[in-house]
């Protein structure tokens, strides 16, 4: 059924521009597959058979959205035979990207893989980014059970992590249920939140954002729990660091990593979580039609643009401007970038004549830096050299200016109460006399930049301070570096604690 509007009509939204990341679609590949797989209400809720692009576009005009990213929702596609899942996902893609093209500023294709199967969804991956010319990918949490760091689908995430893909995430059914706990509810109500909080910690875990760093992740509905859970899983992943030194397992990088949509009930509560830990640059609008009654979907977007939790700008940011970093397509599009840089209605608020959003510049391989620039994006290479300090922080490697003559590499070895940690560390030396000198550590995956080191013969003796959940730890070390053969020994002191041995080689 179509759902009435006119109990809305009284208070028009302010902000017309907006960028919708959880917009579904239902082609008629899709509608047929549902009624010969899913007869009924998949997930326990009545799948939309109403919806058209002209249904689309009308909401979104009620809306204020100016372009929506078009991706199927739950339950997706899976076929037991690979030849058959491809196919339909061919179908639905092909069906996708004609309505995109008819509609080009308007409408935005989200590709659909046919998921688990590798390699299938790898050759159509790049079907759908090249000759498609798809804005990205769609994922959901799980496919038939195999959740998205899985192992098994890296030849799909290295295709999109070269390719440097936007990939939006939905939450789907969890592939077990526990008898008697919540039947009767719909999943959306509960289990879409735990999956989607189950699938990103299991990312985190598998390290999937630090070895496809370039895939542009989108997480649905202001991230579920994963905020409530960061502070929590934060003290337990050390435990994971000191058995394997060389695992990342970094919940809040990996938060800051992702971006987020705010459908649902976003604002009364998850907002402000979310603003704990992630930057207001990675908020973006999702409006959850066709299946979110359009008096809720109403509902939501006016307490989004009547919240004192985001000032004017962020709200802007939020709807419209973000979206043109995550897509930056969507920069060519002259409404967007209007309504990116002009308040909301009539209200006035004072700016220098420029709007800022987070775009993002490839300076290290593999790696992507993000700031804030002023846009048109041709102007974005000059304004960004001010970023490679800070993005060269982040990775253990000498500074710039450093001598490569005075700069050495140890991996050290570190016997703590919980173990052996290894520490690898860069010492600098601030000249030919080699009296004082500065560097890096990487401790339990953190990398903390040192100075002040003071050299007295062979004894080095430097302070390095690490940024943990619980506060600042601040560890000295004295080192014996043997000249010849660059043997180290030496001793660690923390606050509370008994000196540590460690030895260590020259790299």
């Amino acid at each position: 059924m179509n759902h009435p509007v006119e109990s809305n009509d009284a208070a028009p939204l302010c902000f017309c521009g907006k960028v919708d990341f959880q917009s579904h679609y239902l082609p008629p590949a899709y509608l047929e597959f549902l009624r010969a797989h899913y007869p009924g209400n998949p997930d326990g809720y009545p799948t939309p058979d109403y919806w058209t692009p002209d249904w689309q576009r009308d909401k979104m005009d009620l809306l204020g959205i100016a372009y929506a990213h078009l991706e199927l929702s739950s339950p997706n596609v899976f076929l037991p035979q690979v030849d058959d899942c491809l196919r339909l996902a061919r179908k639905i893609n092909d069906q996708g990207a004609a309505i995109a093209a008819e509609d080009p500023t308007r409408f935005g294709l989200i590709a659909t893989l046919p998921l688990p199967w590798a390699e299938a969804s790898a050759a159509e991956a790049r079907r759908a980014l090249d000759e498609l010319k798809a804005d990205g990918v769609g994922l959901t949490t799980n496919h038939h059970g195999v959740y998205l760091g899985d192992p098994r689908l890296d030849p799909v995430m290295s295709e999109l992590d070269d390719r440097g893909a936007m990939v939006i995430v939905h939450p789907t059914a969890p592939p077990v249920s526990v008898p008697g706990a919540c039947e009767g509810l719909s999943l959306p109500a509960f289990e879409y939140f735990v999956e989607t909080t189950r699938a990103f910690t299991n990312m985190v875990l598998e390290d999937t954002f630090v070895k496809f760093p370039s895939i542009r992740w989108v997480i649905p509905h202001a991230g579920a729990f994963v905020s409530i859970l960061a502070d929590r899983f934060e003290s337990f992943a050390f435990m994971l660091r000191f058995a394997d030194p060389d695992r990342r397992v970094d919940y809040m990088d990996a938060m800051s990593h992702v971006y987020y949509d705010l459908a649902g009930f976003s604002e009364p509560k998850q907002l402000a979580d979310l603003l704990r830990n992630v930057p207001d640059t990675h908020l973006l609008y999702g409006s959850d039609t066709p299946y979110t009654p359009i008096e809720a979907v109403l509902g939501q977007a006016r307490a989004l643009e009547g919240t004192d939790r985001l000032t004017e700008e962020q709200k802007r940011m939020a709807f419209t401007g973000n979206a043109l970093a995550i897509n930056p397509k969507l920069a060519r599009i002259p409404a967007l970038v209007r309504a990116a840089s002009e308040p909301a209605g009539d209200v006035a608020v004072k700016r220098d004549g420029r709007w800022h959003v987070r775009l993002l510049h490839d300076l290290f391989p593999r790696r992507h830096v993000a700031m804030r620039v002023p846009v048109p994006p041709h102007e974005v290479a000059p304004k960004i050299a001010g970023a490679v300090h800070d993005a060269a922080a982040a990775r253990l490697a000498p500074d710039p200016g450093d001598d490569p003559a005075l700069t050495a590499r140890y991996d050290v070895r570190l016997n703590s109460p919980v173990g052996v940690i290894a520490i690898p560390v860069i010492v600098s030396y601030d000249d030919a006399t080699r009296t004082s000198f500065h560097g890096k550590a990487k401790v339990m995956g953190i990398v903390a930049s040192y100075r002040d080191g003071v050299r007295d013969g062979t004894r080095h003796s430097f302070d390095i301070r690490v940024r943990l959940p619980f506060g600042p730890l601040t560890v000295h070390l004295d080192a014996d570096v043997s000249e010849p053969d660059g043997s180290v020994t030496g001793t660690a002191v923390a606050p509370h604690r008994r000196p540590m041995a460690f030895t260590g080689r020259r790299l």
